[in-house]
């Protein structure tokens, strides 16, 4: 088979290309790979040259301007169009803050029936004024048999690949990258041949909020936690000894997020609740979001005196250039967070995606809600999106509303540490959002692939999705190996 695969944001390429997840795909099949033009912004400062694609060739693709500024309204008016449901509600607003007030107003206009109807064929016969050439040409080129593109489900790619695909019925396969893509970060005008998500969860967020059919979306795991079979590479001692911690002590590790929250000022507050008895005695290691900023205050993290905080590291560069005031983004390797995840007993944040990778090493969690923090309207849209929900619910994962119930709540977080039924749930309800398999990745992407290979490409509407075959209810642990799908 002849696959392209497009990558077009450094993040991706992070969790998809460092974890070598299409390596089966290369050593089986003829991959190109697909990057927008050197020096485009959101690939950030990753270098297509040092990156390790496994052998396999790569291309670069221009980006149409012109076209993503039709696509965007295009699908602006149809997410302001108004539906039931708080959802609903909550995407309303984050795209009215994102184009403004009076574009938001215009827009809805816009998104009436008859009106809309009206305002679609505008612009989809502008789009046919200007037509990819440049993606036209790539695809008489390579003549391919699949698409794949692993994304955040916008971007400027995936709705011109969605259209070419369709009008040349090859197979187009979307692979999410983050837990909120299905629910809040979609972009596509339309939906893709083939949608892999991460687990149950966000199969049904795929089917309500992106429209894809039932059987087209498809429980996959995440390519990135896939190197959390391997053993760490460091051990217990060897990180402690890395950060200067008294190996008997306990260990909580405070993850930061991006949503802005004075994460100075609890690591203050986590200290003077060690230092008066509230908490017990432990060691608290911090580590930024890599692209979070260390939060309100970030800049002072690194010269504070710190008594009982130890910083992460690897993410001591990041916090200098915060303190220098280039507040940009790392991207460390995700081999780095596993061996953390195994060396830390417990682990705190404000609502980022580490406390479901915390989970699934079966690690004590808890989710912290300041909300009465200045960045409470910033925190609290990004609290009330629908995939935090079923998260909320779940007694295994502890949540703390507000900085009267954070010490409490860390309390009782570090009394669950060591108590083996506790973990052995939090690995159990973690298959809600991971799916966990028996194969790796790399191999169930490549057994996926070549199902949707047609014997010719007038068979395209006929092809059928490769059924999930997850691990079996009796469990799912660290080192266990993930699972291919089979055709039915």
């Amino acid at each position: 088979m002849k696959i392209l695969i497009f990558i077009e944001v450094d993040v991706v390429a992070r969790h998809f290309l460092h974890s070598l997840v299409f390596a089966d795909l290369i050593n089986k099949h003829d991959v190109t790979f697909v990057f927008p033009e050197p020096g485009y912004k959101r690939m950030g400062d990753v270098k297509i040259g040092q990156l390790d694609l496994c052998g396999a060739d790569y291309t670069h693709l221009t980006v149409h301007q012109g076209r993503q500024r039709l696509w965007k309204p295009l699908f602006q008016i149809d997410q302001l169009r108004w539906r039931p449901g708080r959802q609903w509600k909550v995407v309303r607003r984050i795209y009215t803050g994102a184009i403004g007030a009076k574009a938001a107003a215009l827009y809805r206009v816009a998104s009436l029936p008859g009106v809309f109807t009206l305002v679609r064929h505008f612009l989809e016969r502008k789009l046919a004024e200007r037509p990819y050439h440049d993606l036209a040409a790539l695809l008489d080129k390579y003549r391919p048999d699949a698409l794949i593109h692993p994304c955040v489900l916008e971007g400027v790619y995936i709705n011109d690949l969605m259209e070419a695909a369709s009008k040349r019925t090859i197979p187009f396969v979307t692979i999410m990258n983050s837990w909120d893509n299905p629910s809040t970060k979609r972009a596509m005008v339309g939906v893709p041949d083939w949608l892999l998500v991460w687990g149950e969860q966000t199969k049904r967020h795929a089917v309500e909020y992106v429209g894809i059919s039932t059987d087209r979306a498809i429980k996959f795991g995440a390519a990135q936690f896939d190197l959390f079979r391997n053993p760490p590479t460091i051990s217990r001692t060897e990180f402690c000894r890395e950060h200067n911690i008294d190996p008997a002590l306990p260990v909580l590790m405070y993850a930061g997020s991006s949503k802005e929250s004075n994460e100075f000022s609890h690591l203050c507050t986590i200290e003077d609740a060690i230092d008066t008895g509230r908490l017990p005695s432990m060691a608290v290691v911090y580590r930024p979001h890599p692209w979070g900023g260390g939060g309100k205050g970030g800049e002072c993290l690194l010269d504070h005196p710190w008594r009982h905080v130890r910083l992460e590291n690897s993410m001591r560069g990041y916090l200098e250039a915060v303190k220098a005031g280039h507040k940009g983004k790392s991207l460390p390797p995700y081999e780095r967070t596993h061996d953390l995840l195994c060396s830390i007993d417990a682990l705190v944040s404000p609502l980022s995606t580490i406390i479901i990778e915390g989970a699934l090493h079966g690690k004590p969690v808890a989710c912290f809600l300041p909300t009465e923090e200045e960045s409470a309207d910033h925190f609290q849209r990004a609290a009330s999106l629908i995939h935090f929900e079923d998260m909320y619910q779940m007694p295994e994962f502890l949540k703390a509303n507000g900085s009267d119930d954070f010490v409490p709540t860390l309390r009782e977080l570090m009394s669950n540490v060591g108590n083996g039924s506790i973990s052995k749930r939090l690995k159990e309800v973690s298959r809600f959002f991971v799916e966990p398999f028996d194969r790796p990745y790399s191999e169930r992407l490549c057994d996926f692939v070549e199902s949707l290979a047609p014997p010719s490409r007038g068979a395209r509407a006929s092809l059928r999705a490769p059924f999930e075959q997850p691990v079996p209810d009796s469990g799912f642990s660290l080192g266990r190996a993930s699972a291919c799908a089979h055709q039915d």
